[in-house]
């Protein structure tokens, strides 16, 4: 019976380079050779995740990417869409609307673009990691010809101003909209049915994998239901005080010295 990890990127299987070690590369290699499967787990957008993927030369078979918080999920060897929710139109509107208000950076996506008002130093900081092309408009009703994925809120300097726009927003949001930190400066804004947790349950499901036989890595507070949701939820040692307490097990180490590496082979048998 095969196992599955999913594992969340910045912060957890990417170091702060934005890449991995050769020991967890091989780690990876291994646990796909030996027919388990492993599903990259991120806010980031479908595209980005994907050239992380080829970026770690990683192949298609048993490897799957849930995108934008979990809303977004596909089987790489196939191109099968196992999950995808989306945002309506209207209600990203709603929250570009109330972030500018409050003079917060807000953007959206397209299926291939990131779509802004403008071009904010917070979104420039923003596109130095996600290097998605741009679309800069402030008639978003008729840039998305579809309903997106999520929405991204960035203040790159004040925690608090993210969090006095979730109060200023909960009432509305109320059992329609996920608001939660991918980290201090990214509030994202998802379908209330989404999260990394409810992908997770998802995908084990359409593989029939049980879920003792998952594992989970993260960071993040968008990581906490994938860790709950997980037999096996792993925090690394850089990761916030939430997820600790949520995890099974915290590592000893961060991001930046293979903290999930020991996790990866005890788990999987390597």
């Amino acid at each position: 019976m095969s196992k599955i990890l999913f594992t969340d990127l910045d912060g957890t299987l990417l170091n702060d380079k934005k890449t991995i070690s050769e020991p967890l590369k091989k780690a990876l290699f291994q646990l796909l050779k030996n027919g388990n499967k492993l599903v990259l787990s991120s806010g980031r957008p479908f595209d980005s995740i994907a050239a992380v993927k080829e970026h770690l030369e990683l192949p298609n078979e048993n490897v799957y990417i849930s995108a934008y918080n979990g809303s977004y999920v596909v089987d790489c060897s196939t191109g099968e869409v196992l999950v995808e929710k989306r945002v309506s139109i209207d209600d990203i509107l709603h929250i570009s609307d109330v972030a500018g208000q409050m003079g917060i950076h807000c953007h959206t996506y397209t299926e291939t673009h990131i779509v802004s008002k403008s071009e904010t130093p917070e979104l420039k900081f923003y596109r130095q990691t996600i290097k998605l092309p741009l679309i800069l408009s402030s008639d978003w009703k008729s840039t998305l010809t579809k309903d997106p994925f999520k929405a991204l809120a960035v203040d790159l300097h004040h925690h608090e101003r993210l969090v006095a726009f979730i109060e200023a927003l909960r009432t509305w949001a109320d059992g329609k909209i996920m608001m939660v930190f991918s980290n201090p400066s990214y509030l994202e804004f998802l379908p209330a049915s989404s999260g990394k947790g409810e992908a997770l349950k998802a995908v084990c499901a359409h593989l029939s994998i049980p879920i003792k036989d998952c594992m989970a890595a993260g960071d993040a507070e968008n990581d906490l239901s994938m860790i709950v949701a997980a037999g096996t939820g792993i925090a690394m040692a850089n990761a916030e005080p939430e997820l600790k307490e949520a995890a099974d097990f915290v590592s000893y180490h961060s991001n930046n010295e293979d903290g999930l590496l020991p996790f990866i082979i005890s788990f999987f048998g390597l």
